[in-house]
């Protein structure tokens, strides 16, 4: 039975080890939309492209992790960058907040700034003074817990900067260690310190995909076992004949410390790791630096770029207008609509009118420079009809640039009936009435680089009409005359135009009796004479 168990647990710690763990290149969407307003009465909508999207809070928090080592011309390069990126945000409308972590064995937090008023608050709180230990993790777990605890910034806007010559042997924010036991000049020795890696490994740098994995493997078996509050005296270490087996203080604190980092990624933080001093004695210490760095050359500067550029120069996007059938199975087509006064272009307050570059081909441009137009727009009539709008100059995140223009639905429907969805933004995937089949964003980033394209989402539109309902033809009055209503009788019922006498009305009868008797008794008297 041991035999089978020993059989699995390698087999489980192979199949763990060919799982890779690597660190993961920064990915954020960028902030954009589209959206459209209702269809008026002459079916038209006007339609907005927005970098970034136009329902997006203009803020963004920015969180240093900063080692207690830290030098000073590091920390004057940290301040820079935020005195540029504070001139930069204070024409706009935004807000930048500020937070910094200073750690030894524990993490030193301060409260949030603001870049624009509590500059000199900033400065004293990045120049601290602190010595003791070194727990990169617990200072991340700080970072990472400043910035978990903002809702009111989206997470594509928060920002940490680790800086940090990478060497560590602590983790937890409560300091811990492990009790690993090697032997040193004829001693078996258990004390935690940056040399443990050293002791265990040599010289050589690890592949650090394969090390970390390792790390992990034996953590699900290890645990916490051999962990002890740093500074106390430990109760139980590991075998000291075994001791490349087990996991030693540094092992756990670069993996921790790993771990932390790419969590924040993948809560959507954008994460920078910085070599904050000389590499020293501790050669594996910055090499694990450059790997949480992807291996790419991190600066200030670029840091400030990507917190204050969306886009650089040269990006464009694609719109192609929108046609297909609607809810109730009919042709549906939109057409931009190609007049001068028909769209135009916001920067931030700022509204540019389109100006003509060339009429024959649709060619416009908006806020005219020295060196050309900041922003151009191509349009290209026909079955696929579309457009290019490119950018000249940067996008900020803190000046969103929106194009509006309209479109003009050609052939609504004239049965009665409710056609399309209205979905402003997109947001609930409709088919019917799109006002846009796609629009691309072909993306270059903040360091120059094209990256990936993304589409915008499609906003709907719907409108009803409505069943028209002929008035009644009037009918020719008609004589009648109301009569006392009966429980035999209707409540109105039509009468001759002649006078009838009605039978049963003695006051009538009477007087015609008494003169036909009357005009009998003349006659009568008249022929008796005639006789005579």
């Amino acid at each position: 039975m041991k035999k089978l168990l020993c059989f699995l647990t390698a087999i489980l710690s192979v199949f763990l080890m060919s799982v890779p763990v690597e660190a993961k290149e920064n990915q954020w969407d960028i902030s954009k939309s589209k959206t459209a307003t209702p269809l008026d009465e002459k079916y038209q909508t006007k339609v907005t492209l927005s970098l970034p999207s136009k329902s997006e809070k203009l803020e963004s928090d920015v969180v240093f992790v900063l080692d207690k080592s830290t030098s000073t011309q590091i920390e004057d390069q940290a301040l820079e960058m935020l005195e540029k990126l504070r001139i930069q945000i204070d024409k706009t409308d935004a807000k930048v907040k500020v937070g910094i972590v200073i750690f030894n064995k524990i993490a030193n937090v301060s409260s949030w700034f603001d870049l624009s008023s509590q500059f000199d608050q900033i400065e004293v709180a990045i120049k601290k003074n602190i010595t003791s230990g070194t727990n990169c993790h617990a200072g991340l777990l700080a970072g990472k817990e400043m910035l978990d605890q903002d809702q009111n910034v989206e997470a594509k806007r928060k920002y940490m900067i680790f800086v940090s010559d990478g060497i560590t042997y602590m983790y937890n924010q409560e300091p811990t260690v492990t009790a690993w036991s090697f032997e040193n000049d004829g001693s078996i020795l258990s004390w935690a310190g940056p040399d443990n890696f050293n002791s265990k490994y040599g010289q050589t740098l690890p592949d650090w995909n394969t090390y970390l994995n390792d790390v992990k493997t034996k953590l699900e078996s290890q645990g916490n076992t051999y962990d002890y509050p740093y500074g106390a005296v430990p109760t139980k270490t590991t075998p000291v004949d075994q001791s490349n087996e087990y996991l030693n203080s540094v092992d756990k604190a670069l993996y921790y410390t790993y771990s932390t980092y790419e969590s924040m990624k993948d809560e959507g933080y954008h994460c920078y790791a910085l070599k904050g001093n000389s590499e020293g004695n501790y050669p594996w210490a910055f090499s694990f630096m450059d790997y949480l760095a992807n291996q790419e050359e991190v600066s200030f500067e670029s840091i400030q770029n990507d917190i204050y550029y969306l886009l650089d120069q040269g990006s464009y996007v694609e719109d192609y207008m929108g046609s297909g059938k609607d809810n109730h199975g009919n042709d549906y087509d939109f057409d931009f609509v190609n007049k001068i006064d028909s769209f135009y272009m916001m920067v931030g307050q700022n509204k540019y009118l389109p100006e003509v570059i060339d009429e024959q081909n649709y060619h416009y441009g908006f806020n005219k420079q020295e060196e050309g137009y900041a922003y151009e727009l191509y349009y290209y009539p026909g079955k696929q009809e579309h457009f290019i709008w490119k950018m000249n100059v940067p996008v900020t995140q803190f000046d969103p640039v929106q194009l509006v223009y309209t479109l003009q639905l050609t052939n609504p429907q004239k049965e009665a009936g409710d056609y399309g969805f209205y979905d402003e933004d997109g947001h609930l995937n409709n088919e019917s009435l799109k006002t846009n089949n796609q629009a691309i964003l072909h993306p270059i980033d903040s360091q120059g680089k094209e990256i990936e394209t993304e589409d915008f989402l499609s906003p709907t539109v719907s409108y009803k009409v409505e069943e028209i309902i002929e008035p009644e033809k009037p009918q020719e009055p008609k004589n009648t005359q109301e009569i006392p209503k009966t429980q035999d009788q209707p409540t109105k019922i039509k009468q001759p135009t002649k006078n009838v006498v009605k039978t049963g009305d003695k006051q009538i009868i009477y007087p015609y009796f008494l003169l036909t008797l009357a005009s009998l008794s003349i006659m009568y008297l008249i022929k008796r004479r005639l006789h005579a």
